[in-house]
């Protein structure tokens, strides 16, 4: 009579932690490229803008010179 009559048998929880553990990390990795792409887009509409702005300034500018020469 030796030993423990007690036994835990860890692949229950191994095949019920891997699982688990591997859609917490997708989700997570999901979320982070949807804020990487969030951010990306409000940095690139900022930029956007400002080259807008200039291509207007050059625009004018070039209709401006246009009128003079003419």
């Amino acid at each position: 009579m030796g030993g423990n009559p007690i036994q835990f048998d860890y692949t229950v929880i191994l095949t019920l932690l891997f699982p688990m553990l591997f859609f917490f990390i997708f989700f997570v990795f999901v979320i982070y490229l949807m804020v990487s792409a969030i951010r990306f887009f409000k940095r690139k509409e900022v930029i956007d803008k400002a080259l807008l702005q200039k291509l207007d300034e050059l625009i004018k500018l070039q209709t401006h010179q246009s009128k003079k020469n003419s």
